[in-house]
């Protein structure tokens, strides 16, 4: 399996990638080009674009969260930096860790905004993730549907016409857009890269689901996003986006909790989720021959915190892990036996998918204090709505 000479990143990534003549990916590329660009000045784009949208009274944007570090910092960064007030919200994917929920919590007493969090019917939850695993082997659609709508319906519903949001991953993670593209967030993005090309009514084929039980994907119509002038601005294209600086300023001021993880040695990201790790990732191996650790390796190689020769030491290592405990207990979560999810994985396989150990790995001498290479047993959390 080939990957990119300067991270770890394959040509079997999803969504596609294609290396240049030197064999190295758009990311790399996109993010060594960020190294040079003036975060002040960009800074004063950002005050400049959001001046319109302050109000006297209501809510100046809308804010998604989840008890993750990046939701934590978008908000801060709002209220702290830029003086907005905020309307935070939350879609419940049900998908919920103790140290996630402790970390929403702890977001909206400590950074006191106002906070509205809409939970769906957990039976549609859990039908959706059968559907979704034995048509696509990607289990959260409902869960990425969600994130990506809700907060654009709540934007609708309260009329306001700002929405914030962190950093574009495809583009950080997979060099999709430039620096000077200015992404922002829109329904073709959410269509696209979160929902795989499907609306609630193309997804609900060849099921008992209606476009109704699945009203928290509803995206609001043209007409209602074109009358309130809705924006959504990722901050990410406006400030130097660091999850380490970021993840540490988020401990630091707010005591976020991070957690140790099953499949990658980064133990601050997706920590809200139970089974996203263990589950999704494992999935995402078994069909591209990647998995979060190599995610994960690759930006740490891409902002300097480690060579590419140890990145590879913690790919080995953590790509290849499996947890069967909490992998059976989502089985069972949709009536799957374990011979039917080998016949899924079969079907979805890419055929260039089969990972092998990269050569020249070395130990990693030092890394971010929030990483540890060193566990990957299975975590017992509660899983809580």
């Amino acid at each position: 399996m080939r990957r990119c000479a300067t991270c770890l990143y394959p040509l079997t990534s999803r969504p596609f990638i294609s290396f240049d003549e030197e064999g190295v990916c758009p990311a790399c590329k996109i993010a060594k080009e960020r190294k040079t660009i003036d975060w002040s000045e960009r800074k004063q784009k950002l005050l400049k674009l959001i001046e319109p949208y302050r109000k006297d009274k209501g809510y100046d944007c809308v804010i998604g969260v989840s008890g993750g570090k990046d939701s934590m910092f978008q908000v801060h960064y709002a209220v702290k930096e830029l003086g907005l007030r905020p309307l935070v919200v939350t879609f419940n994917h049900l998908d919920n860790s103790e140290v996630g929920l402790r970390n929403l919590e702890n977001l909206v007493n400590k950074l006191k905004v106002d906070h509205v969090r809409f939970t769906p019917n957990p039976d549609v939850v859990r039908r959706c993730c059968s559907h979704a695993t034995r048509t696509m082997l990607d289990p959260f659609w409902h869960e990425h549907s969600g994130i990506y709508t809700f907060p654009v319906q709540m934007a609708v519903n309260w009329n306001v016409p700002l929405l914030l949001w962190g950093e574009y991953g495809y583009a950080d993670l997979l060099g999709m857009f430039g620096n000077d593209d200015y992404i922002e967030m829109s329904k073709k993005l959410r269509q696209e890269h979160g929902m795989r090309g499907q609306e609630a009514e193309d997804f609900i084929k060849g099921t008992d689901l209606t476009v109704r039980d699945l009203e928290f994907t509803v995206y609001p119509t043209n007409d209602e996003i074109e009358k309130l002038g809705l924006r959504g601005i990722y901050i990410g294209n406006y400030i130097e986006w660091d999850h380490i600086k970021h993840t540490k300023l988020m401990i630091d001021l707010y005591d976020f909790k991070t957690d140790k993880k099953e499949r990658t040695f980064n133990i601050y990201e997706n920590v809200e989720c139970y089974f996203n790790d263990s589950v999704h990732d494992q999935f995402k191996y078994w069909k591209y021959g990647y998995g979060r650790a190599t995610d994960h390796a690759s930006m740490l190689i891409r902002k300097g915190y480690i060579t590419r020769s140890e990145g590879a030491w913690l790919v080995n290592l953590w790509d290849p892990k499996v947890c069967w405990e909490k992998l059976d207990e989502f089985l069972d979560y949709i009536n799957m036996t374990r011979e039917e999810m080998w016949g899924l994985v079969e079907k979805f396989k890419d055929p260039r998918a089969e990972f092998k150990p990269i050569e020249g790995a070395v130990r990693p001498k030092k890394l971010p204090y929030i990483s540890n290479p060193y566990i990957h047993d299975c975590t017992n959390r509660r899983r809580l709505i």
